[in-house]
């Protein structure tokens, strides 16, 4: 026999955290988190306890996921792949200045 606590409703399932972000370390994700708090969607931050403890910045225990409810998972995904997109094209018009420098 299933219990409703075995099969959530639909709605339930929209508020189910989904990680949206795997950054290396917490400052990475606090970056994440408020980018996505700037478009109105909420995140929180889910990391390894034993990297908090000691301030570990590098390192597998220093990785943290970002997590927003399921519903807005697809959205948030959008705005931080378009912000990697901007920075990719960022990065490569400074490749250009820098070449276009060195001819010079």
């Amino acid at each position: 026999m299933s219990s409703a606590a075995d099969n959530p409703a639909p709605d339930d399932l929209e508020q189910i955290p989904v990680v949206v972000w795997e950054a290396a370390n917490p400052l990475e994700a606090q970056v994440v988190k408020g980018r996505l708090a700037s478009e109105g969607i909420p995140a929180m931050i889910r990391g390894e306890a034993l990297g908090n403890v000691y301030g570990l910045t590098v390192g597998s225990l220093a990785q943290t996921d970002v997590l927003v409810p399921g519903a807005l998972a697809e959205t948030a995904i959008e705005i931080l792949n378009s912000e990697i997109e901007w920075l990719e094209e960022d990065a490569s018009d400074e490749d250009v200045l820098a070449e276009d420098q060195e001819e010079n």
